[in-house]
């Protein structure tokens, strides 16, 4: 009876996976249908796979589990295909039905499962939490957060019936934009661009001082391309690197959080940007390639920051660049796997034509899987082209899941006025302070960030703290940027460190330690969305092209300071006060004023006196010696 139970499973996933993937592909090449459609189609079929592909973590016996799974596949099927067949009146009738409302109900806490089951159990409760605070509105104590409270039926109606609930925002981006460049990405792995970008990082950094930990950043850097996500990034990227980082003698906690602080920093990195960059130019009606001008400083300065810490430590312990024979040969390289780039060339020449995003993705999966038939190295039979459209909906599961659970709270934060509510109690807090609404807004972003992916993440912030920081004055631009920056660094802020989690289980360090030594070695980057954000030219929004050299050459003058400073090292160890002048002097060149860089140019300056002065006299003493 389980075999046969776990048989219809496995029929029932490689179904979905078709019709999903085939749903993703028409749609991209002939636009989305009508929101109603496209979105409860997609549903329909990714949410009954997170039943069938994710355990229930409840320790059930393997009989009851699969009972289990089966019966909450049946009814996601049930309750969407319900949903589909009567979208029209759903979406435009405001009195439900009795089989409405109670299959709405269904809905909703199939959908908090997916959630627990994806993501954990804590944010499943706040979810809860959201739908309690909703239903008895009028009997919270506080009086700013009170409200009329909805009944059973309007709850129903507008957040799981809604555009602004489950089927909202969220769930929308995924069924157009995100569920083909996941696909893209899949299939650029399956196909041999994983390898190829992780050999060209080997033979860019292989043979510099420290070479594993650089083929981290590089490798991060040009994966963020495929992956798009931090938590994929490292694991794509850290289980070469940091067994590469432990063998040439880093500490297992250094080499995890260089991976985590990296492969986060892949999502910022142009000419492909994370899966939230996709839905930012939606929001902000702008081109790819004009967000891509404005991300790449921010972006260079922030992987600046990490190869160059990277580096000083390096230096420092004296370690050494990898072999040169485990160092591939570039010819070869390019001539296995190189013209699996072209799928990105694609996207990126497309895009910059201002070409539909889906439609873009869709010519850009299908020059991947026709070129990868070029050269053996990188060809596909049938079964690979499966297990490719296998993995991208594998990597669905946990997004369909979240997504629809930020619908939830996109719903509750609009029916019951709160979304409003947040934004006033930022305007009041910081009463036109601009820097206590950036401060603010961070701390939001953070804690929202730690258990969510960066895209719902983003969508939910970008819902409630943009209108802020907007009637302070700042650009639209950078206060997403600002928003985009710092959900992505959530996943390196303890205690929920998704990122840093992952790296310190390739690298068998304590998690909360390896999300410290990450967060540490990217207080510098921490700086940046404030440092864009007082002076968009760093975003070149601005004519003033001189201002904005100005300011990048104080960041890396910073930053550089910073590093020195943190590691303790330039040209030999540093005193503690040496150190504390170096990352004052950091901080303040990075700070966009002219007086407040200069003065920390001056600090810092000061504190390498005494290092060159060192220097020299070891230098001469040496050049004794050897006459």
């Amino acid at each position: 009876m389980t075999s046969a139970i776990d048989r219809l499973l496995q029929w029932a996933a490689i179904a979905l996976i078709v019709t999903g993937s085939a749903f993703a592909m028409y749609t991209g090449a002939t636009g989305p249908f009508e929101a109603p459609v496209q979105r409860g189609f997609f549903v329909l079929v990714f949410l009954p796979l997170v039943f069938i592909l994710t355990p229930s973590k409840l320790k059930l016996p393997e009989s009851v589990e699969y009972v289990l799974n089966t019966v909450l596949s049946v009814a996601a099927i049930a309750v969407m295909t319900w949903n589909l067949m009567n979208s029209e009146r759903l979406y435009s009738d405001p009195f439900l039905d009795p089989i409405d409302i109670w299959l709405g109900a269904v809905g909703l806490v199939l959908v908090l499962e997916a959630v627990r089951r994806t993501v954990g159990l804590p944010i499943t409760i706040i979810l809860i939490a959201f739908l309690v605070y909703a239903y008895f509105g009028r009997d919270v104590p506080i009086n700013e957060l009170r409200h009329a409270g909805l009944d059973f039926e309007t709850m129903v109606s507008i957040i799981f019936y809604g555009t602004d609930g489950v089927f909202g925002t969220p769930i929308a981006v995924c069924s157009t934009f995100i569920v083909i460049i996941i696909m893209l990405g899949a299939f650029l792995t399956a196909c041999g661009g994983a390898d190829f970008f992780m050999n060209i990082s080997k033979i860019v950094a292989g043979r510099l001082m420290g070479g594993p930990a650089k083929i981290a950043v590089v490798g991060s850097a040009l994966m963020g391309m495929i992956t798009g996500a931090t938590v994929a990034n490292v694991a794509t990227t850290g289980s070469v690197t940091i067994p590469m980082m432990k063998k040439a003698g880093y500490d297992p906690r250094f080499a995890g959080a260089v991976e985590a602080l990296a492969s986060s920093g892949g999502q910022l990195m142009p000419p492909i940007m994370g899966a939230a960059a996709f839905v930012m130019i939606d929001y902000l009606n702008i081109s790819y390639a004009q967000l891509v001008v404005h991300a790449i400083v921010p972006a260079l300065l922030f992987f600046f920051s990490v190869l160059l810490i990277v580096h000083v430590r390096s230096v420092k312990e004296g370690f050494k660049p990898i072999p040169k024979a485990e160092i591939p040969k570039l010819g070869a390289e390019l001539k296995a796997r190189g013209h699996m780039i072209l799928p990105i060339v694609v996207l990126v020449v497309m895009l910059s034509q201002r070409y539909g995003v889906m439609y873009v993705a869709f010519f850009a999966v299908l020059t991947a899987m026709t070129v990868c038939q070029f050269r053996k190295e990188t060809r596909l039979d049938m079964r690979g082209y499966y297990d490719a459209f296998s993995n991208a909906a594998s990597g669905m599961v946990s997004l369909v899941a979240i997504c629809a659970g930020a619908g939830i709270l996109i719903g509750v934060l609009t029916a019951t006025g709160l979304n409003l509510k947040i934004t006033y109690l930022i305007e009041f807090v910081a009463q036109g302070d601009l820097f206590l609404t950036l401060v603010m807004t961070m701390i939001a972003c953070i804690i929202l960030g730690m258990g969510l992916p960066t895209v719902a993440a983003y969508v939910v912030l970008a819902t409630l703290v943009p209108a802020s920081m907007i009637k302070l004055g700042v650009p639209p631009v950078a206060a997403h940027l600002f928003i985009f920056y710092f959900a992505i660094l959530s996943a390196i802020t303890p205690p929920v460190c998704t990122g840093a989690y992952v790296a310190a289980g390739i690298a068998k360090a304590d998690p909360v330690q390896t999300g410290f030594v990450a967060m540490k070695l990217g207080l510098i980057v921490f700086l940046l969305p404030f440092a864009f954000v007082y002076d968009p030219d760093l975003l070149l929004l601005g004519n003033n092209m001189g201002q904005a050299a100005l300011h990048i050459s104080t960041c890396i003058i910073g930053i550089a300071f910073w590093a020195w400073g943190l590691e303790g090292y330039f040209r030999g160890h540093l005193h503690f006060v040496q150190r504390l002048m170096l990352l004052t002097s950091g901080v303040m060149l990075v700070w966009p004023s002219t007086w407040v860089s200069l003065a920390g140019f001056v600090i810092g300056a000061l504190a390498l006196v005494p290092a060159l002065k060192t220097f020299r006299v070891e230098r001469d003493q040496r050049t004794e010696m050897d006459g």
